[in-house]
């Protein structure tokens, strides 16, 4: 487990500087060591979407969700993801689980509304 938290706190550092190719395996590693960690596996998730592996930041992300359900900012992050890979349905439904937990959790209610106004304007294939 300190080996664990060593390869968490050097991750967190590198994750706080956006320094993504330092903190990927770092945390890949906290995540192979202490595998009920969430929190290793939500930064892991952040820093592969840092690096457009959008899909590698959703399933590190679900994982995050599987450990500790109920977190907003998890679905938050999922989300984001999915709508940088090109999903808004999946986007908009992970936005709306985040507000499901925590209404007044702005950050998601922005996004969500943002995404919709988005998707509203989006030309239909009939224009």
């Amino acid at each position: 487990m300190e080996q664990a938290r060593g390869h968490l706190e050097q991750g967190l550092a590198a994750f706080k500087a956006q320094d993504y190719d330092t903190a990927i395996p770092e945390l890949e590693a906290a995540t192979r060591e202490d595998p009920g960690n969430y929190r290793a596996f939500v930064y892991l998730g952040v820093s592969y979407a840092g690096k457009g592996k959008y899909n590698a930041a959703i399933g590190a992300l679900k994982m995050a969700e599987q450990l500790k359900p109920g977190v907003p900012n998890i679905h938050y992050n999922i989300g984001q993801a999915y709508e940088a890979a090109g999903v808004p349905s999946e986007a908009e439904y992970e936005y709306e689980r985040a507000l499901d937990i925590d209404p007044n959790y702005s950050k998601a209610r922005d996004a969500l509304d943002a995404l919709r106004r988005r998707r509203h304007h989006e030309p239909s294939s009939s224009d």
